[in-house]
C-alpha cells in the first residue's frame, strides 16, 4: 500500500513540474459537478507556489512512510538527500528612472545568473542561539501606549520622520536581513534563512526566506535591496545622513545570484560587518514604482508595506488624536523560530496625550496598560509601594537591569578656552564636580557613576578605569599648577595677577535645574575654588550655542547605540573640533597651534585635539581585528580619561515600570539589551486576567499581593 501511494505522489509530482514552465494555465472550465466555474488565469508565480507547496507535502508524506526511494534500478535503496535550491535567474523591470540608477552605477549593482554563487561558502542559521521569547505567551488584545505628540508623517524616511513614532513602525517593528541577539553575540535570521561571509571578509552572503511578504501581501522580492539603495540615495527623500550612510562609498556592491540569493559588499572588513550590511532595508518597489520631487508631500501619511507584525491603516489613523497599529493578518514570520511568541496583541493603541499629569492619571485609571518610573519623584511619591493599586495587586511595579550603551550624561569641557586649554584645570575640574552629591541628593542614590566616556560595549569598554571622585585636595592641587593659588575673600580662586576661576556653566535641560542638579554641583564645586555661573536656556537656543561651540562648560547628554564597540572619531578627533586641514593644526612637534577656528555643528562639544589620540583614532577606525580594536579602545578610553575635558557625570543602569498586572512577560521579564519595556515585543495582554482584576477593582477586592519586583540578572558589578 506505502509503496503504491509513493508511486502515485512521484508520478503526479512529475506530472505537475512538467506543467510549471508554461507562463500561463488556465482552470478548468468545471470541476466535475452541475455548477460552471468562471475560468480564471493563474500566474507563473501562482504556479510555482502551489507547485512549492506540493513538493513539500510530498517531502513530509514520504518522511512520514520513512520512505526510500530507488537508486538508478539497481534495487539497493539510499535515503532521499535535499538538494540545496536553486532559484531562478532574475532580469530587472524596473521604472526608466529606477533602471536608469542601477545603469549609471554599473559596479555597484549586478545582475549575475545562479551558477555565478561562489562555491565553498560556509553557510550558517543561527540554529546554535536560544529563543528569547516565552511559550506561555498569548496572542490578543489591544496594547494601551501614549505619545506627547501626534506623528508628523507615516513616511520612515525624509523631513519629521525621526520623530518618536517612528519606534511603533519601524525601529521595534521592522525584520531585517539578520538580526543581532539582544542576549549576547550571534545573529538570529530575519528576512534571511541562512548567510555566509566572503573570503573578503566584507562581503556577505544571504539566501532569503521565501515565505517572506509584504503587509499587502506581495512576496519580497531580492530587487527590493536594489531598490532600497535608489531610494535612500535619492535626493527626493530629503535626507542627507541618509543619502551618505547607504552611498557607494559605504555600500559598494549588491548583487542579485537568483530570485531568493544576494550578496552586499561593504567598504570595510569590520568585526560587526553583517550587522552593517543588514542595515539595507529592502523597499518595496511595487508600491513606489520610481520618486520624484513630489515623494514628501505624496507619501506624508501612507503608510510603506512592511515586512514586520504591525501596519498602519488609513482607517486607524485618528488625525490629532491616535494611531492604531493592527498585527498584519497571517503574518509570514508567526511560527519562525525567533519570532513566535512576540508582537503578541493583536492591536497597539497609541493615543496623544500632551501633558505628562494627564498620562499619568490616564494609567492609574487602567486607560494606559503602564507609565515609566525612572524619575524618584515617580518610584517614591506617585506611585509608591503603599499606593492602594499596588498593595491590591492591581498594578505592579518593576525595575529591570539591562546591559546597553548609556545617554551620556557628562560635563563637556570647551578645550579651546584660554583657561580650559591648560589640563591642569581640566583635571582639577574632574575633581571639582560632585556628581556623587548630586546621585545622592538629587537621584536618592538610584542613579550610578559613569566610569568612562565609553560605558556598556562589553570587552571593548576599560575593565578597570573609573571617573575621578570629587577632592578638594586634589582639585586645589591641580588648580594650584596652573596658577590659580590665591583664596578670594569668597573663596574663589585667584591667580596672583587677580584673574578668578570662575566658567559659565550651560545646560539644555530645565528639569536638571529643577532636581536641584545644577545648584549641587555649584555649590560643591565652590568648595574647591571654582565658581559656576549655572545657564539655563530654553532647549534650542542652548544646543545651539553649543553646536557652535560658544559654550565654556556645558551638562548634557547624547544617545548612544547598542553596538559592537564605541565611536571616537566624530566626537573626539580633531577633524571635528576645528575648520583647518590637519596639517596645519599642529606645529613640528606635535602641539595644537593657537588661534585655530572651531568648527560648528558636529558632535566635538570638547573640542578636544591630540595629535596622539587623533593617530589612535585613525588606526582604530580603520582596523578590521576585533582584538586590536579592543586593546585600541582601552587606550583611547584612557587617554580621554588623562586629557580631562569629558567629566563622566551618572548612568541609569536599569529602567523601571508601573504596569498593570493583565500585562505579562517571561520568566525573566526582558532581554539583556532592552532599552524600553516593549522593545522587543515579548510582552503580551491576558485578556482574562484584564476582566478580572477589572471586576475586583468595581467590586473593592484585590487581585492579589502587592508585587514589586527587580530583576538584576545582567546588573553589573
Amino acid at each position: 500500500m506505502k509503496t503504491k501511494l509513493t508511486g502515485f505522489l512521484l508520478a503526479a509530482a512529475l506530472i505537475w513540474a512538467a506543467g510549471c514552465n508554461q507562463k500561463q494555465l488556465k482552470k478548468p472550465a468545471s470541476t466535475g459537478d452541475d455548477k460552471p466555474a468562471a475560468a480564471a488565469a493563474m500566474s507563473e508565480d501562482h504556479v510555482r507556489q502551489m507547485a512549492q507547496v506540493f513538493a513539500q507535502e510530498f517531502a513530509a508524506e514520504l518522511k512520514r512512510q520513512n520512505v526510500t526511494l530507488a537508486n538508478g534500478g539497481t534495487g539497493q535503496t539510499v535515503p532521499v538527500v535535499p538538494t540545496p535550491p536553486v532559484g531562478r535567474a532574475v532580469t530587472l523591470k524596473s521604472a526608466p528612472d529606477v533602471m536608469e540608477f542601477y545603469e549609471a552605477n554599473p559596479d555597484g549593482f549586478t545582475v549575475a545568473q545562479p551558477g555565478d554563487l561562489p562555491s565553498g561558502l560556509e553557510w550558517v542559521t543561527g540554529a546554535e542561539l536560544e529563543e528569547f521569547a516565552s511559550p506561555e505567551a498569548k496572542r490578543g488584545g489591544t496594547f494601551m501606549e501614549y505619545t506627547s505628540d501626534y506623528p508628523r508623517t507615516l513616511r520612515f524616511v525624509g523631513p519629521d520622520a525621526n520623530g518618536a513614532f517612528r519606534s511603533y513602525m519601524l525601529d521595534y517593528n521592522a525584520v531585517y536581513l539578520v538580526m543581532p541577539h539582544p542576549n549576547g553575540d550571534g545573529y538570529y535570521p530575519g528576512l534571511a534563512n541562512e548567510w555566509a561571509y566572503g573570503p573578503d571578509g566584507r562581503t556577505v552572503f544571504f539566501r532569503l526566506d521565501p515565505d517572506a511578504r509584504y503587509s499587502d501581501g506581495q512576496p519580497l522580492k531580492v530587487t527590493d535591496f536594489f531598490f532600497g539603495l535608489y531610494m535612500m540615495r535619492s535626493k527626493h527623500i530629503q535626507a542627507p545622513w541618509y543619502n551618505d550612510y547607504f552611498s557607494g562609498e559605504k555600500f559598494e556592491n549588491v548583487t542579485i545570484y537568483d530570485e531568493h540569493t544576494l550578496s552586499v559588499r561593504f567598504y570595510k572588513a569590520k568585526p560587526d560587518v553583517i550587522e552593517k550590511i543588514a542595515g539595507l532595508r529592502p523597499v518595496p518597489e511595487h508600491f513606489y514604482g520610481e520618486l520624484d520631487e513630489q515623494y514628501v508631500e505624496d507619501f506624508q501619511f501612507k503608510f510603506e508595506p512592511t515586512l514586520g507584525a504591525y501596519e498602519v491603516k488609513a482607517d486607524n489613523v485618528k488625525s490629532g488624536e491616535s494611531v492604531t497599529l493592527t498585527r498584519v493578518p497571517g503574518w509570514w514570520a508567526d511560527k519562525k523560530r525567533f519570532f513566535r511568541n512576540r508582537f503578541n496583541p493583536d492591536a497597539i493603541k497609541v493615543t496623544v496625550v500632551r501633558e505628562p499629569a494627564k498620562v499619568f492619571e490616564l494609567f492609574l485609571k487602567g486607560d494606559l496598560d503602564w507609565h515609566g518610573l525612572a524619575l524618584p519623584e515617580y518610584w517614591y511619591e506617585k506611585l509608591p509601594n503603599d499606593h492602594q493599586l499596588v498593595t491590591n495587586g492591581h498594578v505592579e511595579k518593576i525595575q529591570f537591569y539591562n546591559d546597553v550603551p548609556r545617554p551620556t550624561w557628562a560635563v563637556r569641557l570647551n578645550s579651546n578656552h584660554p583657561v580650559l586649554s591648560n589640563q591642569d584645570v581640566r583635571v582639577g575640574m574632574n575633581f571639582a564636580l560632585n556628581f556623587s552629591a548630586v546621585i545622592e541628593k538629587c537621584f536618592r542614590n538610584d542613579y550610578e557613576r559613569m566610569r568612562t566616556v565609553a560605558d556598556g560595549y562589553g570587552p571593548r569598554s576599560h575593565p578597570d578605569l573609573k571617573a575621578r571622585k570629587f577632592s578638594v585636595e586634589k582639585a586645589k592641587e591641580h588648580f594650584a599648577k596652573a596658577g590659580y593659588t590665591v583664596l578670594g575673600p569668597d573663596g574663589i580662586l585667584l591667580t596672583v595677577a587677580g584673574k578668578r576661576l570662575s566658567f559659565v556653566f550651560t545646560t539644555p535641560y530645565k528639569r536638571l535645574d529643577e532636581a536641584g542638579v545644577m545648584t549641587v554641583l555649584k555649590e560643591e564645586a565652590k568648595k574647591a575654588g571654582v565658581e559656576l555661573q549655572v545657564e539655563v536656556m530654553e532647549r534650542t537656543a542652548a544646543w545651539k550655542k553649543i553646536s557652535e561651540k560658544k559654550h565654556e562648560m556645558m551638562l548634557g547628554a547624547l544617545n548612544t547605540s547598542v553596538e559592537m564597540y564605541p565611536r571616537f572619531w566624530e566626537p573626539y578627533h580633531s577633524d571635528n573640533a576645528y575648520k583647518e586641514d590637519k596639517a596645519d593644526r599642529y606645529d613640528s612637534n606635535g602641539k595644537l597651534k593657537p588661534g585655530l577656528t572651531p568648527k560648528p555643528v558636529t558632535n566635538s562639544f570638547t573640542l578636544m585635539a591630540d595629535h596622539e589620540i587623533d593617530g589612535l583614532i585613525e588606526r582604530y577606525r580603520e582596523s578590521e581585528d576585533l582584538k586590536e580594536i579592543t586593546q585600541l579602545s582601552h587606550v583611547l578610553i584612557q587617554k580621554i580619561h588623562d586629557h580631562g575635558a569629558y567629566v563622566p557625570g551618572w548612568v541609569r543602569p536599569w529602567y523601571r515600570v508601573g504596569q498593570w498586572r493583565w500585562v505579562k512577560y517571561p520568566k525573566g521579564y526582558n532581554v539583556r539589551e532592552s532599552r524600553e519595556p516593549f522593545e522587543f515585543h515579548i510582552h503580551w495582554i491576558d485578556s482574562d486576567e484584564k476582566a478580572r482584576t477589572l471586576k475586583a477593582m468595581e467590586d473593592g477586592e484585590a487581585s492579589g499581593g502587592a508585587s514589586i519586583r527587580v530583576f538584576d540578572k545582567y546588573k553589573l558589578d
